[in-house]
């Protein structure tokens, strides 16, 4: 079995590439693009996939042909995952990374995502309640302060904060997907749940594992600030 494209991978080609990007740049915008319901291919909505990386990521700099087949991979294994609707898992450094440029790396995912998801979502007024809910989520992730540790706080405690922030991304990203991008994918929409609010949602055990870590953990966060 071929081994998924991952954050190493990714963070190796663009150190060779020499353009001045960074991994979460790459992937927040491309998780975005995905999300919002933008085209690998050729479309006359979304443009050229290869043109749109070039113009938003790169400041119109031309990327070469490795590096896009790199990134064509990535974005292609992220669709799959997104279209499974099994509880997506966000593409991030490994645990021996240190927890700051751990959390630094979601800030700066979260800081791409919305231009990528602007590419074919303008207006965002007419999204479910959840979605937006998400959005604003993101913009406060997005301003997130990253410092070193606080030697009070446990490496458990910074290390499910750092679980519950990658699993909440996940999460919302699989919901914006289905949302936004699921009517381009009709045999995989049909699978999806609608809710009262007309988003389509699929929900899988894996999901309602992470929603209910997510909101238990918010629970006791509130509990232990009283």
């Amino acid at each position: 079995m071929t081994a998924k494209y991952d954050y190493v991978a990714l963070k190796n080609d663009l150190d060779k590439s020499g353009h001045p990007v960074s991994p979460a740049e790459v992937y927040g915008f491309i998780l975005g693009f995905i999300c919002g319901g933008g085209n690998l291919k050729n479309t006359s909505k979304s443009g050229n996939f290869k043109k749109v990386l070039e113009q938003f990521v790169f400041s119109d700099m031309s990327i070469d042909g490795s590096l896009f087949n790199s990134l064509n991979t990535l974005a292609s294994e992220t669709l799959e995952e997104l279209l499974g609707g099994e509880g997506f898992h966000v593409l991030v450094p490994d645990d021996d990374e240190k927890i700051e440029n751990r959390m630094a790396y979601i800030r700066d995912l979260a800081c791409t995502f919305m231009p990528g998801l602007s590419v074919t979502q303008k207006q965002l007024n007419h999204l479910s309640k959840d979605l937006n809910e998400f959005i604003h989520d993101l913009v406060d992730i997005s301003r997130m302060d990253v410092a070193e540790p606080n030697a009070a706080e446990s490496d458990d405690a910074i290390e499910e904060d750092m679980l519950v922030l990658t699993d909440h991304v996940g999460v919302g990203a699989q919901i914006c997907f289905e949302e936004c991008a699921a009517r381009l994918y009709p045999k995989a929409a049909g699978d999806f749940i609608t809710e009262d609010e007309g988003a389509p949602v699929k929900l899988s055990a894996e999901r309602e594992e992470a929603h209910a870590r997510e909101q238990n953990y918010w629970e006791n966060k509130a509990k232990g600030d009283e």
